[in-house]
């Protein structure tokens, strides 16, 4: 085979579901293994909860920089405290960039949670059953290997390989179509 992919969980859980037999013909993106998926979906919901707190809290810093400015502006409040509330806002808004990347993170494990064939091929038996814990320590799951187009091998001796080659030299040389 030109192709061959070896199939290995990247997210730990146990398996739910094995959705091919062996031996099948596989299509590129066809849904093959699906691991047990409502810890990494709490896990999504939970990311987004943070992430909605530190939006609120972005917008109560915010709001009290804007006080803090227009009272220093007329000098009713110390210059030093809109300075704390301007660092308060910049270390919200730094804390939104962490948890959206901590978001981004829980929705890649939710959805490495669906193994997937990445080429067109015929996937061989699997090592894992339903039931299963897989992880990315596991070892491959199973391999696919594409089926067009093969190469093929032939062992030629070496004398065998001089007679082809003389054949060729007293018919011009050139390959063989």
């Amino acid at each position: 085979a030109t192709d061959k992919v070896d199939l290995r969980a990247r997210v730990e859980g146990f398996l739910e579901k094995v959705l091919f037999r062996e031996g099948q013909d596989v299509k590129t993106g066809d849904l093959l293994y699906q691991i047990e998926k409502a810890q990494f979906e709490a896990a999504v919901e939970q990311a987004k909860g943070n992430l909605a707190i530190a939006q609120a809290e972005l917008v109560n810093a915010q709001l009290r920089y804007d006080r803090a400015v227009d009272l220093a502006k007329r000098q009713f409040s110390p210059q030093s405290q809109a300075d704390q509330d301007k660092a308060a806002v910049d270390t919200a808004k730094g804390k939104i960039m962490q948890l959206k990347a901590a978001l981004k993170q829980a929705e890649l494990n939710l959805d490495y949670t669906d193994i997937r064939a990445p080429i067109d091929g015929r996937i061989g038996r699997t090592a894992f059953t339903i039931g299963n814990l897989v992880n990315p320590a596991s070892g491959i799951l199973a391999t696919i290997v594409s089926q067009d187009p093969i190469y093929v091998l032939f062992p030629v001796s070496v004398r065998d390989l001089e007679t082809i080659r003389e054949a060729r030299r007293k018919e011009g040389g050139g390959l063989i179509k």
